[in-house]
């Protein structure tokens, strides 16, 4: 009975277009079956020029297939050669890092070589032997010339100046 009910209310609505109201339950196990009840439904005539499109749609014909296998196999390639640019981006960018890595590595043991050689160096001692071995000795006030030269960055000497 409680089938009936449903199917009775499902019916209502095929006929009159309106929704039963929701507030009616349905008591029992009783699961409807609405495929079958939608197969069951009337059908609507289709016009023989909707027909004709729906077969036109269905058809395919071999120049239709052989453009669908060309446009296929152009895709593939496409995809298989985006694969192989976006690997060789991928090892290019690895392959930066790794040499950024052994750049700053290089760069830091350079700079660790300068200090150890730069704080091993003893300014005094160099001096003492610049003056006393070698001769040298700072310059008298005569001895100095100064050159204001605006047009170029360096200055040129021509003749010694003794």
């Amino acid at each position: 009975m409680e089938r009936t009910q449903y199917s009775n209310r499902r019916q209502a609505v095929y006929q009159t277009g309106r929704a039963v109201s929701r507030s009616e339950y349905i008591y029992g196990n009783v699961v409807p079956d609405v495929k079958r009840e939608l197969e069951e439904a009337p059908r609507k005539k289709l016009s023989a020029a909707t027909r004709k499109n729906r077969e036109k749609a269905k058809h395919m014909n071999l120049p239709y297939v052989l453009f669908l296998v060309l446009a296929m196999g152009m895709a593939i390639v496409m995809l298989v050669g985006y694969i192989q640019a976006n690997a060789a981006v991928v090892n290019s960018v690895e392959n930066i890092a790794s040499l950024e890595s052994r750049y700053l590595n290089l760069k830091a043991d350079n700079d660790e070589e300068y200090n150890r050689i730069v704080n091993s160096i003893d300014l005094d001692e160099v001096k003492r032997i610049a003056q006393e071995e070698l001769g040298m000795h700072y310059a008298t006030e005569g001895q100095i010339i100064t050159y204001t030269d605006e047009m170029s960055d360096y200055v040129r000497q021509y003749s010694d100046i003794d």
